[in-house]
């Protein structure tokens, strides 16, 4: 404060020092407060950010759960708090509600959204979960103490608490990179009982009995004299291949056209290797529909299904099942035995197909 007396002496008058006096600690009085929102404000965006991503971490978590074949997780509060603490710099985070919508209905209902809406929208369909979290401190207490907030705001502030909130949602995924393989409906309709019959994933041991053998070409398809369409002359269940990896990047709206001839590429036969070898869930499309003959064919694709690959019987590869340690078909037959399971998709995928066993997650706002 020396700077502020010496221009009150040198100012010559009371009236002016006065007046330098007040206008300097208006000043002082500036800053501090200037410090204080800098100081309080900071604070209360770190323990927002914090919150927010131990929501998103806690959606996610519960949403995968949910997702993975066994149903909701009965205490989905404690997934909630778990994950929540996990990413708050204290390591502690209170978990306010936990809702949504299950086949199960394990989820409670989620209430009004009130003023505190989550980003994005409760979707009007289909399964999801939401995850709200607010401060908790580690002696209990929800409220941020204030820094130097009362500066400003008077000794009645007692600092204020941060809500965070997120949603996500998990189903059959509309797009995604699927082997280049596909199978008609009707056949995976025929395995899995439409849909209410599924093989435990890897890497639990199942029996042989679990075991479909999938007729790419030949006299044993299960879908001959099936509607119009179902097997493809000339066609022979594979995906045309752009990336030469065995891979076809596959959204359901559209067709795709099919690689003609018996012959397996280089890049499937080592797909199916270490499918087989390592018990591998591999992600196949799914055809409802097919038209054209040779080059010309294709496949409306309806969705994508969760298989593990046992054995083949392909041109220049064949592999015993692993299961029964028999060729799955033989002569001129070509084909793929496995199983097909509920599995989580962790590759890159969109949210919107049907439910064939393969199942995605993906966080919304």
């Amino acid at each position: 404060m020396s700077w502020l007396i010496d221009r009150v002496r040198r100012h010559g008058t009371d009236r002016g020092a006065v007046t330098v006096l007040v206008a300097g600690l208006l000043c002082a009085s500036l800053l501090l407060g200037i410090g204080a929102l800098v100081i309080d404000s900071g604070q209360l965006r770190a323990e927002r950010a914090e919150l927010q991503n131990g929501a998103d971490a806690a959606v996610f978590a519960l949403a995968q759960d949910c997702g993975d074949g066994d149903g909701c997780p009965t205490t989905p509060y404690a997934t909630a708090t778990r994950y929540g603490g996990a990413n708050a710099a204290d390591g502690v985070s209170t978990a306010n509600l936990v809702c949504g919508r299950d086949g199960a209905n394990r989820l409670t209902a989620c209430p009004a959204e009130g003023q505190s809406p989550c980003l994005g929208q409760r979707p009007a369909a289909g399964n999801f979960v939401e995850v709200r979290t607010s401060t908790r401190l580690t002696d209990g207490s929800t409220v941020l103490p204030p820094v130097f907030g009362r500066v400003l705001l008077g000794e009645s502030y007692d600092g204020r608490g941060v809500l965070a909130c997120a949603r996500a949602a998990w189903g059959g995924p509309r797009a995604a990179q699927g082997l280049g393989m596909t199978i008609s409906l009707c056949e995976w309709q025929a395995a899995t009982s439409s849909g209410s019959v599924f093989a435990q994933a890897p890497p639990a041991t199942v029996s042989a009995s679990v075991e479909r053998v999938l007729i790419l070409h030949g006299s044993g398809l299960a879908c001959a004299g099936g509607p119009s369409g179902w097997d493809l002359p000339g066609g022979f269940g594979w995906l045309n291949d752009d990336t030469g990896a065995c891979q076809t990047q596959v959204d359901i709206t559209g067709t795709y056209q099919d690689s003609t001839g018996l012959g397996v590429s280089h890049a499937c036969r080592a797909v199916l290797d270490s499918a087989r070898t390592n018990r591998e869930t591999v992600l196949v499309p799914v055809f409802d529909g097919a038209g054209g003959t040779g080059h010309n064919g294709y496949y409306h694709l309806r969705g994508f299904a969760s298989f593990v690959i046992t054995g083949y019987n392909l041109t220049g590869q064949p592999a015993a099942s692993t299961l029964t340690n028999r060729k799955p078909c033989t002569g001129d037959e070509k084909c793929v035995s496995g199983y097909f399971t509920r599995d989580l998709i962790t590759t890159a995928t969109a949210l919107g197909g049907p439910d064939m066993g393969a199942t995605t997650v993906q966080l919304l706002g």
